[in-house]
């Protein structure tokens, strides 16, 4: 695995001329829009914070795993989730929030490859995901499912 020990990550957003659209950079390189999901429709290349809270727990399995795989060396073919995030809000409080989060990852194997190895392989990327452990504890319940294709 590639240890970071302590590190420091840093994302900055700011408010930009139009309502509820912000400006967001992430690790100083990459610059995109956030707004709220009922938004996006009308904002073109903009995302949401609720895909891009999706989006880095599915890259953070997916990485992992692939590091895993290399690691073990096994040749990988092709590797790719879809994630999706069961979003719930209280009628009563107005509260809203993430009540699962799904990651159903798809990888692609040269015929004979052990599955079992892959599999212990794919749940040590779901313990070890440092994104999916923030999850530990709290109200969001993280399913990781994986589809094995031999080529």
């Amino acid at each position: 695995m590639i240890q970071m020990g302590n590190s420091t990550f840093h994302a900055k957003l700011g408010k930009t001329v139009t309502p509820k659209i912000h400006s967001i950079t992430l690790g100083g390189h990459q610059t995109t829009t956030v707004c709220p999901p009922p938004m996006l429709s009308d904002q073109p290349g903009s995302t949401s914070p609720h895909h891009l809270f999706l989006a880095s727990i599915g890259s953070c399995v997916n990485l992992v795993f692939e590091i895993a795989l290399e690691k073990a060396r096994v040749e990988v073919f092709g590797l790719e989730s879809e994630i999706t995030g069961d979003y719930e809000t209280d009628d009563d409080t107005g509260t809203s929030r993430f009540d699962s989060i799904k990651v159903t990852t798809n990888v692609t194997l040269p015929k004979g490859t052990n599955e079992d190895k892959i599999r212990r392989l794919f749940e040590v990327a779901h313990k070890n995901c440092p994104i999916g452990n923030c999850l530990v504890g709290s109200c969001v319940k993280l399913i990781t499912e994986l589809n094995i294709e031999y080529q």
